[in-house]
């Protein structure tokens, strides 16, 4: 999905005009949805699964 049809997709979800709040919201929800993305994409590239990364935040050192 690209961000255009993330924010097509937003707009067919509210009724009546959109508001700035509206917008900020949306691209707010679109950048986290990116870097959650892009987060879990350089954990597989590195070869570490989530959970390691949870025992890590766990048990620091």
């Amino acid at each position: 999905m690209t961000e255009q049809e993330f924010l097509d997709y937003c707009k067919n979800q509210v009724n009546g005009p959109l508001k700035d709040e509206d917008i900020i919201l949306m691209l707010t929800a679109w950048g986290g949805i990116k870097h959650s993305l892009g987060y879990n994409k350089a954990l597989d590239d590195n070869g570490i699964s989530p959970d390691q990364v949870a025992q890590t935040n766990d048990n620091p050192s």
